[in-house]
């Protein structure tokens, strides 16, 4: 896959396959967690890589599973991810609040080059931070940002542009053959060109239909003439 490809097909994975990874490409994607931007370059950022069972089993009962669709997508025991990442942040060493954002810099990373390399992933940020602390013997000067999931998926969610800007009409949802839609808001609904308001249209129908099919919604914004 080429960037752009790997950009637009990577989706929020929950059904793994019972596939071990290997441990060098744990280093690989903290190299690429490494080369994140950093705020002020303070990189707060450290990692804690969860892989032997004895601990996997006892961290993925603090995760919280895809709000919207329970249980329909809690893995079940034999499709569980292999392995997790847990994300740290040095309070003292982050620059004010910029450690969430940090974080979630070096994530991107992380999950773009697992997926490049055929692992899915899921970021949770619904979990029981203060149990995952004593189970990993997390330091209390560490925040818990979040914990990412991995494996080599066993489902293939799809997106899709959204029918609406409404809570509702950005849910996920399961379909009839049980294959997970994740809705994202049209292109031209979030582009504005110089100003506020003006709606990027020459520049959006370049695109828009490659990442999400289906027909764009009209605005009544003003076009680009």
């Amino acid at each position: 896959m080429d960037f752009d490809e790997i950009v637009r097909t990577r989706r929020s994975i929950r059904r793994f396959k019972p596939e071990k990874i290997d441990r060098q490409i744990f280093l690989l994607l903290l190299e690429s967690a490494r080369c994140a931007p950093s705020a002020a370059n303070k990189q707060p950022i450290e990692y804690i890589i969860v892989d032997e069972p004895q601990f996997t089993e006892q961290l993925f009962g603090q995760l919280s599973w895809a709000g919207y669709v329970q249980p329909r997508r809690n893995p079940a025991p034999e499709s569980r991810p292999a392995a997790y990442i847990v994300v740290l942040v040095v309070s003292k060493r982050a620059l004010g609040d910029f450690g969430k954002v940090d974080a979630a810099a070096a994530i991107e990373n992380i999950i773009l080059t697992a997926w490049s390399k055929g692992i899915g992933s899921c970021w949770l940020g619904a979990i029981q931070r203060e149990n995952i602390r004593e189970i990993l013997v997390v330091p209390e000067h560490f925040q818990i940002d979040s914990v990412i999931a991995l494996g080599y998926p066993d489902e293939k969610p799809v997106m899709e542009d959204a029918k609406n800007d409404s809570d509702e009409g950005l849910k996920y949802y399961i379909d009839d053959s049980d294959k997970l839609h994740v809705p994202k808001r049209p292109l031209d609904s979030i582009c504005h060109l110089n100003r506020y308001g003006t709606a990027c249209v020459k520049l959006v129908s370049y695109n828009s239909h490659i990442c999400c099919p289906g027909p764009r919604r009209d605005r009544g914004l003003p076009r680009i003439s």
